[in-house]
Protein backbone atom coordinates (compact mmCIF):
# COMPACT_ATOMS: atom_id res chain seq x y z
CA UNK A 1 0.00 0.00 0.00
CA UNK A 2 1.25 3.50 -0.86
CA UNK A 3 1.82 5.99 1.92
CA UNK A 4 2.10 9.74 1.46
CA UNK A 5 3.45 12.12 4.08
CA UNK A 6 2.09 15.66 3.91
CA UNK A 7 4.05 18.58 5.38
CA UNK A 8 1.57 21.40 5.80
CA UNK A 9 1.57 25.07 6.68
CA UNK A 10 -0.32 25.61 9.94
CA UNK A 11 -2.89 28.11 8.63
CA UNK A 12 -6.55 27.47 7.86
CA UNK A 13 -6.30 28.89 4.36
CA UNK A 14 -3.57 26.34 3.60
CA UNK A 15 -4.95 23.32 5.44
CA UNK A 16 -8.57 23.53 4.27
CA UNK A 17 -7.90 23.01 0.51
CA UNK A 18 -5.74 19.98 1.28
CA UNK A 19 -8.33 18.06 3.30
CA UNK A 20 -10.57 16.89 0.42
CA UNK A 21 -7.43 15.63 -1.35
CA UNK A 22 -6.44 13.75 1.80
CA UNK A 23 -9.94 12.29 2.04
CA UNK A 24 -9.83 11.13 -1.59
CA UNK A 25 -6.36 9.62 -1.17
CA UNK A 26 -7.52 7.56 1.80
CA UNK A 27 -10.67 6.54 -0.08
CA UNK A 28 -8.39 5.19 -2.81
CA UNK A 29 -6.42 3.15 -0.30
CA UNK A 30 -3.43 5.49 0.14
CA UNK A 31 -2.28 5.98 3.72
CA UNK A 32 -1.68 9.63 4.61
CA UNK A 33 0.37 10.99 7.50
CA UNK A 34 -0.21 14.73 7.95
CA UNK A 35 2.28 16.93 9.81
CA UNK A 36 1.00 20.34 10.90
CA UNK A 37 0.11 22.37 14.00
CA UNK A 38 -1.90 20.88 16.88
CA UNK A 39 -4.89 23.13 16.12
CA UNK A 40 -5.62 21.00 13.05
CA UNK A 41 -5.72 17.55 14.64
CA UNK A 42 -9.51 17.17 14.49
CA UNK A 43 -10.06 18.14 10.82
CA UNK A 44 -7.00 16.15 9.71
CA UNK A 45 -8.17 13.01 11.49
CA UNK A 46 -11.73 13.54 10.24
CA UNK A 47 -10.31 13.53 6.69
CA UNK A 48 -8.86 10.07 7.36
CA UNK A 49 -5.18 10.90 7.87
CA UNK A 50 -2.84 10.08 10.71
CA UNK A 51 -2.09 13.35 12.48
CA UNK A 52 1.39 14.23 13.70
CA UNK A 53 2.23 17.55 15.32
CA UNK A 54 5.19 19.75 14.55
CA UNK A 55 7.53 20.20 17.53
CA UNK A 56 6.36 22.92 19.95
CA UNK A 57 7.81 26.31 19.13
CA UNK A 58 8.73 25.46 15.53
CA UNK A 59 5.91 27.22 13.64
CA UNK A 60 2.22 27.74 14.33
CA UNK A 61 -0.95 29.59 13.44
CA UNK A 62 0.00 32.70 15.42
CA UNK A 63 3.44 32.90 13.84
CA UNK A 64 2.00 32.97 10.31
CA UNK A 65 -0.80 35.36 11.25
CA UNK A 66 1.56 37.81 12.95
CA UNK A 67 4.02 37.69 10.04
CA UNK A 68 1.22 38.22 7.51
CA UNK A 69 -0.19 41.23 9.35
CA UNK A 70 3.08 43.11 9.02
CA UNK A 71 2.24 43.64 5.35
CA UNK A 72 5.54 42.12 4.22
CA UNK A 73 5.57 38.84 2.32
CA UNK A 74 9.22 38.39 3.30
CA UNK A 75 8.33 38.31 6.99
CA UNK A 76 6.41 35.06 6.34
CA UNK A 77 9.30 33.68 4.26
CA UNK A 78 11.80 34.45 7.03
CA UNK A 79 9.59 32.71 9.58
CA UNK A 80 9.46 29.63 7.35
CA UNK A 81 13.22 29.62 6.86
CA UNK A 82 13.78 29.79 10.60
CA UNK A 83 11.32 26.94 11.14
CA UNK A 84 13.17 24.82 8.57
CA UNK A 85 16.14 24.61 10.92
CA UNK A 86 13.95 22.65 13.34
CA UNK A 87 11.50 20.92 11.03
CA UNK A 88 13.85 19.51 8.38
CA UNK A 89 15.92 17.35 10.75
CA UNK A 90 12.72 16.45 12.61
CA UNK A 91 11.01 15.19 9.44
CA UNK A 92 14.07 13.41 8.07
CA UNK A 93 14.63 11.69 11.41
CA UNK A 94 11.06 10.42 11.49
CA UNK A 95 10.86 9.38 7.84
CA UNK A 96 14.23 7.61 7.69
CA UNK A 97 12.76 5.08 10.11
CA UNK A 98 9.48 4.74 8.19
CA UNK A 99 9.98 5.82 4.58
CA UNK A 100 6.82 6.86 2.73
CA UNK A 101 6.14 6.46 -0.98
CA UNK A 102 6.24 10.24 -1.49
CA UNK A 103 6.24 13.55 0.36
CA UNK A 104 3.55 16.10 -0.36
CA UNK A 105 4.11 19.61 0.91
CA UNK A 106 2.43 22.96 0.99
CA UNK A 107 4.12 25.08 -1.66
CA UNK A 108 5.48 27.31 1.11
CA UNK A 109 6.58 24.52 3.48
CA UNK A 110 10.28 24.57 2.58
CA UNK A 111 11.11 21.82 5.07
CA UNK A 112 8.78 19.37 3.29
CA UNK A 113 10.42 19.77 -0.11
CA UNK A 114 13.91 19.66 1.36
CA UNK A 115 13.05 16.48 3.28
CA UNK A 116 11.88 14.87 0.03
CA UNK A 117 15.12 15.91 -1.67
CA UNK A 118 17.20 14.60 1.24
CA UNK A 119 15.48 11.21 1.15
CA UNK A 120 15.25 10.96 -2.65
CA UNK A 121 11.44 10.71 -2.59
CA UNK A 122 8.86 11.92 -5.15
CA UNK A 123 7.74 15.49 -4.52
CA UNK A 124 4.09 16.56 -4.62
CA UNK A 125 3.44 20.27 -4.22
CA UNK A 126 0.06 21.55 -3.04
CA UNK A 127 -0.45 25.16 -4.09
CA UNK A 128 -3.07 27.28 -2.37
CA UNK A 129 -3.33 30.03 -4.98
CA UNK A 130 -2.12 31.04 -8.41
CA UNK A 131 1.57 31.19 -9.26
CA UNK A 132 2.49 34.87 -9.35
CA UNK A 133 5.24 36.08 -11.69
CA UNK A 134 7.15 39.33 -11.80
CA UNK A 135 5.07 40.87 -14.58
CA UNK A 136 1.89 40.37 -12.54
CA UNK A 137 3.00 43.25 -10.33
CA UNK A 138 2.63 45.63 -13.28
CA UNK A 139 -0.99 46.08 -12.16
CA UNK A 140 0.25 48.03 -9.12
CA UNK A 141 0.26 51.80 -9.20
CA UNK A 142 3.43 53.67 -8.25
CA UNK A 143 2.00 54.41 -4.81
CA UNK A 144 0.97 50.79 -4.28
CA UNK A 145 4.35 49.53 -5.47
CA UNK A 146 6.12 51.89 -3.10
CA UNK A 147 4.05 50.67 -0.18
CA UNK A 148 4.79 47.07 -1.18
CA UNK A 149 8.53 47.61 -1.64
CA UNK A 150 9.05 49.47 1.63
CA UNK A 151 8.43 46.50 3.96
CA UNK A 152 10.13 44.18 1.46
CA UNK A 153 13.36 46.21 1.47
CA UNK A 154 13.18 46.51 5.25
CA UNK A 155 12.88 42.73 5.72
CA UNK A 156 15.22 41.59 2.93
CA UNK A 157 18.43 41.45 5.05
CA UNK A 158 16.74 39.20 7.64
CA UNK A 159 15.41 36.92 4.91
CA UNK A 160 18.80 36.60 3.19
CA UNK A 161 20.47 35.89 6.52
CA UNK A 162 17.91 33.18 7.30
CA UNK A 163 18.48 31.62 3.88
CA UNK A 164 22.25 31.60 4.39
CA UNK A 165 21.80 29.80 7.71
CA UNK A 166 19.67 27.10 6.04
CA UNK A 167 22.09 26.64 3.12
CA UNK A 168 25.17 26.52 5.39
CA UNK A 169 23.57 23.93 7.63
CA UNK A 170 21.93 21.64 5.06
CA UNK A 171 23.81 22.32 1.82
CA UNK A 172 22.82 24.17 -1.33
CA UNK A 173 21.94 20.93 -3.15
CA UNK A 174 18.85 20.47 -0.96
CA UNK A 175 17.70 24.07 -1.31
CA UNK A 176 15.09 24.55 -4.06
CA UNK A 177 16.18 26.30 -7.26
CA UNK A 178 15.36 29.95 -7.90
CA UNK A 179 12.64 31.23 -7.83
CA UNK A 180 12.17 29.32 -4.60
CA UNK A 181 8.66 30.19 -3.45
CA UNK A 182 6.08 29.04 -4.15
CA UNK A 183 7.71 25.66 -4.73
CA UNK A 184 6.72 23.26 -7.45
CA UNK A 185 7.14 19.49 -7.24
CA UNK A 186 7.32 16.56 -9.61
CA UNK A 187 3.55 17.03 -9.55
CA UNK A 188 2.00 20.36 -8.56
CA UNK A 189 -1.68 20.52 -7.65
CA UNK A 190 -3.52 23.85 -7.96
CA UNK A 191 -6.98 23.81 -6.34
CA UNK A 192 -8.06 26.70 -8.55
CA UNK A 193 -9.63 26.98 -12.03
CA UNK A 194 -7.16 27.37 -14.89
CA UNK A 195 -8.64 30.69 -16.00
CA UNK A 196 -7.51 32.33 -12.75
CA UNK A 197 -3.83 31.62 -13.49
CA UNK A 198 -2.02 34.49 -15.17
CA UNK A 199 0.56 33.80 -17.90
CA UNK A 200 3.64 32.33 -16.26
CA UNK A 201 6.56 30.45 -17.87
CA UNK A 202 6.83 28.18 -14.80
CA UNK A 203 3.48 26.57 -15.63
CA UNK A 204 4.08 23.30 -17.49
CA UNK A 205 2.65 19.80 -17.90
CA UNK A 206 3.43 18.91 -14.29
CA UNK A 207 0.95 21.58 -13.11
CA UNK A 208 -2.61 20.36 -12.61
CA UNK A 209 -5.39 22.94 -12.20
CA UNK A 210 -8.13 20.85 -10.64
CA UNK A 211 -10.42 23.61 -9.36
CA UNK A 212 -11.58 24.13 -5.78
CA UNK A 213 -11.30 21.24 -3.35
CA UNK A 214 -13.91 22.29 -0.83
CA UNK A 215 -14.24 20.36 2.40
CA UNK A 216 -17.93 19.48 2.45
CA UNK A 217 -17.81 18.76 6.16
CA UNK A 218 -16.33 22.09 7.15
CA UNK A 219 -19.29 24.47 7.22
CA UNK A 220 -20.44 23.88 10.78
CA UNK A 221 -23.82 25.07 12.01
CA UNK A 222 -25.58 28.24 13.12
CA UNK A 223 -26.31 29.15 16.70
CA UNK A 224 -29.78 30.48 17.46
CA UNK A 225 -28.85 34.17 17.14
CA UNK A 226 -27.07 33.74 13.82
CA UNK A 227 -29.81 31.48 12.43
CA UNK A 228 -32.49 34.02 13.32
CA UNK A 229 -30.45 36.84 11.75
CA UNK A 230 -29.93 34.91 8.52
CA UNK A 231 -33.61 33.98 8.28
CA UNK A 232 -34.78 37.58 8.60
CA UNK A 233 -36.11 39.39 5.50
CA UNK A 234 -34.02 41.69 3.26
CA UNK A 235 -30.83 40.79 1.39
CA UNK A 236 -27.69 39.83 3.32
CA UNK A 237 -24.36 41.63 2.85
CA UNK A 238 -21.50 39.60 4.29
CA UNK A 239 -18.17 41.28 5.13
CA UNK A 240 -14.98 39.38 5.96
CA UNK A 241 -11.30 40.10 5.41
CA UNK A 242 -10.26 36.53 6.21
CA UNK A 243 -8.48 34.88 9.13
CA UNK A 244 -4.95 36.27 8.64
CA UNK A 245 -5.72 39.95 8.10
CA UNK A 246 -6.89 42.25 10.85
CA UNK A 247 -9.36 44.61 9.25
CA UNK A 248 -9.00 47.98 10.92
CA UNK A 249 -11.64 49.33 13.25
CA UNK A 250 -11.97 52.23 10.83
CA UNK A 251 -12.85 49.95 7.90
CA UNK A 252 -15.57 48.12 9.78
CA UNK A 253 -16.99 51.41 11.02
CA UNK A 254 -17.00 52.59 7.41
CA UNK A 255 -19.09 49.51 6.62
CA UNK A 256 -21.53 50.49 9.38
CA UNK A 257 -21.96 54.01 8.01
CA UNK A 258 -21.72 53.38 4.27
CA UNK A 259 -24.10 50.43 4.13
CA UNK A 260 -26.75 51.87 6.45
CA UNK A 261 -30.01 52.48 4.62
CA UNK A 262 -29.37 49.99 1.79
CA UNK A 263 -32.39 47.92 2.87
CA UNK A 264 -30.06 45.04 3.61
CA UNK A 265 -28.79 43.15 6.64
CA UNK A 266 -25.07 43.38 7.40
CA UNK A 267 -23.06 40.48 8.83
CA UNK A 268 -19.41 41.19 9.64
CA UNK A 269 -16.79 38.57 10.55
CA UNK A 270 -13.95 40.60 12.06
CA UNK A 271 -11.21 37.93 12.04
CA UNK A 272 -8.30 39.35 14.00
CA UNK A 273 -10.13 42.53 15.05
CA UNK A 274 -11.87 42.59 18.43
CA UNK A 275 -15.59 43.32 17.86
CA UNK A 276 -15.75 45.00 21.26
CA UNK A 277 -13.68 47.88 19.93
CA UNK A 278 -16.11 48.84 17.20
CA UNK A 279 -18.52 50.76 19.40
CA UNK A 280 -22.27 50.89 18.82
CA UNK A 281 -23.54 48.27 16.36
CA UNK A 282 -26.25 49.63 14.04
CA UNK A 283 -29.64 47.99 13.65
CA UNK A 284 -29.86 45.05 11.22
CA UNK A 285 -26.16 44.40 11.79
CA UNK A 286 -24.49 41.42 13.45
CA UNK A 287 -20.78 41.31 14.26
CA UNK A 288 -18.91 38.10 15.06
CA UNK A 289 -15.20 37.18 15.22
CA UNK A 290 -15.93 34.31 12.81
CA UNK A 291 -18.83 32.49 11.16
CA UNK A 292 -19.20 29.29 9.07
CA UNK A 293 -18.38 31.13 5.86
CA UNK A 294 -19.59 28.75 3.15
CA UNK A 295 -22.92 28.26 4.88
CA UNK A 296 -23.35 32.02 5.29
CA UNK A 297 -22.47 32.68 1.64
CA UNK A 298 -25.34 30.45 0.52
CA UNK A 299 -27.64 33.04 2.12
CA UNK A 300 -25.73 36.14 0.97
CA UNK A 301 -26.59 38.62 -1.76
CA UNK A 302 -23.19 40.39 -1.74
CA UNK A 303 -19.76 39.54 -0.31
CA UNK A 304 -17.21 42.17 0.74
CA UNK A 305 -13.93 40.23 0.90
CA UNK A 306 -10.16 40.67 0.92
CA UNK A 307 -10.01 38.48 -2.18
CA UNK A 308 -8.00 35.61 -0.74
CA UNK A 309 -8.22 32.58 -3.02
CA UNK A 310 -10.36 30.43 -0.72
CA UNK A 311 -12.82 33.24 -0.02
CA UNK A 312 -13.05 34.28 -3.66
CA UNK A 313 -13.79 30.74 -4.82
CA UNK A 314 -16.27 30.14 -2.01
CA UNK A 315 -18.11 33.30 -3.02
CA UNK A 316 -18.25 32.19 -6.66
CA UNK A 317 -19.39 28.69 -5.67
CA UNK A 318 -22.37 30.31 -3.93
CA UNK A 319 -23.03 32.54 -6.95
CA UNK A 320 -22.48 35.72 -4.92
CA UNK A 321 -21.12 38.95 -6.49
CA UNK A 322 -17.93 40.11 -4.79
CA UNK A 323 -16.61 43.48 -3.68
CA UNK A 324 -12.88 42.86 -3.31
CA UNK A 325 -10.88 44.99 -0.85
CA UNK A 326 -7.39 43.49 -1.29
CA UNK A 327 -4.85 43.59 1.51
CA UNK A 328 -1.99 42.15 -0.60
CA UNK A 329 -0.91 42.37 -4.24
CA UNK A 330 -1.88 38.74 -4.90
CA UNK A 331 -5.43 39.49 -3.79
CA UNK A 332 -5.55 42.45 -6.16
CA UNK A 333 -4.60 40.13 -9.03
CA UNK A 334 -7.40 37.74 -8.06
CA UNK A 335 -9.89 40.59 -7.72
CA UNK A 336 -9.00 42.01 -11.14
CA UNK A 337 -9.53 38.57 -12.70
CA UNK A 338 -13.02 38.44 -11.19
CA UNK A 339 -13.78 42.00 -12.28
CA UNK A 340 -12.75 41.18 -15.86
CA UNK A 341 -15.46 38.53 -15.89
CA UNK A 342 -18.13 40.77 -14.40
CA UNK A 343 -18.41 39.00 -11.05
CA UNK A 344 -16.68 41.56 -8.86
CA UNK A 345 -15.64 45.12 -8.15
CA UNK A 346 -12.22 46.01 -6.77
CA UNK A 347 -11.65 48.76 -4.18
CA UNK A 348 -7.86 48.88 -3.94
CA UNK A 349 -7.34 51.77 -1.53
CA UNK A 350 -5.83 49.68 1.28
CA UNK A 351 -2.90 48.72 -0.95
CA UNK A 352 -1.70 52.32 -0.95
CA UNK A 353 -2.48 52.93 2.71
CA UNK A 354 -5.66 54.90 2.13
CA UNK A 355 -9.06 54.31 3.72
CA UNK A 356 -11.83 52.98 1.53
CA UNK A 357 -14.22 55.88 0.84
CA UNK A 358 -17.68 55.14 2.20
CA UNK A 359 -19.37 56.41 -0.95
CA UNK A 360 -17.39 54.01 -3.17
CA UNK A 361 -18.04 51.08 -0.86
CA UNK A 362 -21.75 51.85 -0.79
CA UNK A 363 -21.92 52.16 -4.59
CA UNK A 364 -20.07 48.87 -5.14
CA UNK A 365 -22.29 46.96 -2.71
CA UNK A 366 -25.45 48.56 -4.11
CA UNK A 367 -24.42 47.46 -7.61
CA UNK A 368 -23.81 43.92 -6.38
CA UNK A 369 -27.27 43.89 -4.81
CA UNK A 370 -29.21 45.39 -7.71
CA UNK A 371 -27.37 44.59 -10.97
CA UNK A 372 -28.54 41.13 -12.11
CA UNK A 373 -25.56 40.82 -14.47
CA UNK A 374 -23.21 40.67 -11.46
CA UNK A 375 -24.99 37.73 -9.91
CA UNK A 376 -25.35 36.05 -13.32
CA UNK A 377 -21.58 36.34 -13.88
CA UNK A 378 -20.82 34.95 -10.42
CA UNK A 379 -23.24 32.07 -10.94
CA UNK A 380 -21.74 31.25 -14.34
CA UNK A 381 -18.21 31.17 -12.94
CA UNK A 382 -19.39 29.20 -9.93
CA UNK A 383 -21.01 26.58 -12.16
CA UNK A 384 -17.67 26.06 -13.94
CA UNK A 385 -15.59 25.46 -10.82
CA UNK A 386 -16.00 21.69 -10.97
CA UNK A 387 -14.69 21.41 -14.53
CA UNK A 388 -11.14 20.63 -13.39
CA UNK A 389 -12.19 17.50 -11.52
CA UNK A 390 -11.43 18.64 -7.98
CA UNK A 391 -9.93 16.24 -5.46
CA UNK A 392 -10.55 13.22 -7.71
CA UNK A 393 -8.40 14.73 -10.48
CA UNK A 394 -5.74 15.73 -7.95
CA UNK A 395 -5.45 12.18 -6.65
CA UNK A 396 -5.27 10.74 -10.18
CA UNK A 397 -2.29 12.99 -10.87
CA UNK A 398 -0.64 11.97 -7.62
CA UNK A 399 -1.22 8.27 -8.24
CA UNK A 400 0.23 8.58 -11.73
CA UNK A 401 3.45 9.89 -10.17
CA UNK A 402 3.41 7.06 -7.62
CA UNK A 403 3.01 4.56 -10.43
CA UNK A 404 -0.36 3.16 -9.44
Amino acid sequence: MSRVVLAGMPAWGHVNPSLPIVRELTRCGVEVTYYTGPEFREPVERAGAEFRAYPPGSIGVRDIAEATRTGSTLRVVTRGLDATGVLLPFLVGELERDRPSAIAFDSNALWGRMAAASLGLPMISLMTTLMVGGKDFSCLTARELGRFLGPTIRDLPATLAAKRRVVRRFGKDLYPPYPTLPMRGDVTIFPIPRWLQTDNPRVDETCHYVGPTFDEGGDGGFDAELAAFLDAPRPLVFVSLGTLHAGSDAFFRTCFEALDGLSARLLIATGGTDPAGLGRIPADTLVRPSVPQRAVLRRAAAFVTHGGMNSALEGLAAGVPLVVVPQQAEQLIIGLKLAERGAGTVLRHHLSGRPVPGAELRAAVAQALTDPSRRAAAEKLGASLGDGGGAVAAVKAIQARLGG
